[in-house]
């Protein structure tokens, strides 16, 4: 419970910078302050909202986005202690309090427990539903079955990604022996009946009308297998690229590194894991394999991805750990553990504080404010301002018209900028990814500004903003 509320008061903390810096947050939010809907995402975030705002008569969008945030940090704590007690049954109590103490100072939990998203809710109950699959394959009464079936509908309810949960109850038969018995197969048709029951309940506009199926999830997982801007297959970077661009920033490469001893330690006693640790690891392989799959890595969202990861990190590092005390246990080399520990506790907490501290000084306001004192009139591309932005992209905008109606300054984001060079160096894109490529690097031609983040970031916070001066007809070149 101790680490649960540390991790809540890290969640909560510097919580108060602009509803502008996350298009998702924003757009739940008016989603919520308006009554409509919007079916990119299922219901149940929508559903919590709006009862949050009626039980704290509060309205506009602010207020709901920070009771929004409020929410994703309760839900990232209690994620932390649910992953305790399903820690629990796998790992001795001081290996699973470290590997539950780690998912809460953890930059990936941290970070995204400052949003208003449904990301955490999503973890939370994927938590709990995972916890009943191992009561359920413990052989738990039909009861639990039916619990099963709730967190699983609530889990799709929040994210379309819940599905995972369902793929993971499909395959357990695959690593674990009990999984196989028709007793577990009633249990599993029980669970179906009820998530599907749970789904419909919640989302059940979506059956009303088929062209909400077509822009919700068929949408969503159109964009899974075929990509969003770019296409960015698994080989391009030798499946590697979340382990890279997401695990390691969200935990720290030491952390990684002992995600991957643990994992060896796992190995290596696999006939005498217990259930418990086979489903977590396979949840977690499902969901990085899957996402290294897909095509689709948008920039700079593909970190939430990784959230499923979670609990196999914190695992496989509770494993490591105990394979580390009981290999030094005899020995005047015992101390190191301890100190491993304290360490890898250590990295991701002070990358989070860090992360925290530079939310209310983020790019975008230090670019707000230089442009307040030295620039005239400004158009804004999205995520590079508090500001809404005029404009989908500067790449397309006709910057001669601009200046005659009276534009001297037009701002840039690496969010932007950053996905199509991204793009210019992978194969098989859209032609319009490499020619705005180039028309980018046309653009910093103009002399500008650049705010870039201080420290380390992740996610939605802190790019670099550039605020060109387009005053003259023809990039000057830079000094």
């Amino acid at each position: 419970m101790a680490v649960a509320l540390a991790g809540l008061a890290l969640d909560l903390a510097g919580g108060g910078f602009p509803a502008t810096f996350h298009p998702a947050e924003l757009r739940l939010a008016r989603i919520v302050a308006g009554g409509t809907s919007d079916w990119s995402d299922p219901a149940l975030a929508t559903h919590l909202g709006r009862a949050a705002a009626a039980l704290l008569e509060i309205n506009g969008t602010d207020a709901i986005t920070r009771t929004g945030r409020g929410l994703a940090a309760l839900f990232g704590a209690l994620s932390v202690l649910l992953l305790w007690r399903l820690l629990r049954d796998a790992l001795r109590p001081r290996a699973a309090l470290f590997g539950a103490a780690l998912a809460a100072v953890s930059p990936l939990l941290v970070s995204h427990a400052h949003y208003f998203t449904p990301d955490t809710l999503a973890l939370f109950l994927a938590l709990a539903a995972l916890l009943c699959l191992t009561r359920v394959l413990e052989g738990g009464k039909a009861p639990l079955a039916a619990v099963l079936g709730l967190a699983v509908g609530l889990a799709c309810s929040a994210l379309y990604g819940g599905l995972l949960l369902v793929l993971t109850c499909l395959t357990v038969p695959a690593v674990e022996r009990r999984a196989r018995s028709q007793d577990y197969q009633r249990s599993l048709a029980q669970a179906g009946l009820v998530a599907a029951a749970v789904f419909v309940a919640l989302d059940y506009p979506l059956f009303l009308d088929p062209g909400q199926i077509l822009a919700g999830p068929w949408h969503e997982l159109r964009r899974f297998a075929l990509g969003d801007h770019l296409f960015v297959p698994g080989h391009a970077h030798g499946f590697t690229f979340h382990l890279r661009e997401s695990l390691a920033p969200g935990f720290t490469w030491p952390v990684i590194a002992a995600t991957v001893a643990g994992i060896g330690a796992a190995v290596a006693r696999r006939r005498n894991l217990p259930t418990t640790a086979r489903i977590v690891f396979l949840y977690g392989a499902l969901a990085y394999l899957l996402a290294e799959i897909s095509p689709r890595k948008p920039h700079p969202g593909f970190v939430r991805y990784m959230l499923p990861v979670i609990p196999a990190v914190a695992l496989a590092c509770g494993l490591a750990l105990e394979a580390l005390e009981e290999r030094l246990a005899a020995t005047p080399l015992r101390w190191v553990a301890p100190a491993v520990l304290a360490l890898l506790l250590a990295l991701p907490a002070l990358r989070s504080f860090e992360l925290i501290a530079r939310l209310g000084d983020d790019t975008r306001l230090r670019a707000d404010a230089w442009t307040a004192e030295n620039a005239g009139r400004v158009l804004r591309e999205p995520h590079s301002s508090a500001h809404p932005h005029d404009f989908a992209s500067l790449a397309a905008v006709d910057l001669d018209a601009a200046r005659r109606s009276g534009v001297t300054h037009v701002t840039t984001s690496s969010f932007t900028y950053d996905t199509f060079a991204r793009g210019s160096r992978l194969a098989g894109q859209h032609d319009y990814v490499y020619e705005r490529h180039e028309r980018y690097q046309e653009l910093f031609g103009y002399p500008y500004e650049e705010f870039a983040p201080k420290g380390p970031t992740l996610g939605w916070s802190n790019p670099t903003v550039r605020v060109l001066d387009i005053r003259e007809p023809q990039p000057p070149g830079r000094p």
